[in-house]
């Protein structure tokens, strides 16, 4: 078995993929095989929701399993922990990676 090089034009244009099935003023269905990123596009997805405004207990997120589930909430938690703590400039870099180029005053509060 070889290693193939990792084409950069795809996994960027991937990542752009996921960033837009992320932005909460989209409906969205994310269907894929095994290890392609779903996880992390509903985690997210939950995160910009909530940075929208949204109340959590108003958010729904159906996965196959509750392995899938469980994967989620530890996802979640850890993300927002960090955001707990951090400097301002780097909870701006983690919001730049969830594709919120501009964040307001509210969403870094």
């Amino acid at each position: 078995m070889t290693n193939l090089p990792v084409n950069l034009e795809a996994a960027k244009a991937a990542t752009a993929l996921q960033r837009q099935a992320a932005r909460p003023d989209h409906s969205v269905f994310v269907s894929a095989n095994a290890g392609t990123g779903k996880t992390q596009v509903l985690t997210m997805r939950v995160l910009r929701l909530l940075l929208s405004g949204a109340p959590a207990d108003t958010i729904l997120c159906l996965t196959y399993t509750k392995a899938a589930a469980a994967e989620m909430r530890h996802r979640l938690n850890k993300e927002l922990s960090k955001w707990a703590i951090c400097n301002e400039s780097d909870l701006l870099k983690a919001l730049e990676a969830l594709g919120i180029e501009r964040p307001t005053q509210a969403q870094i509060d």
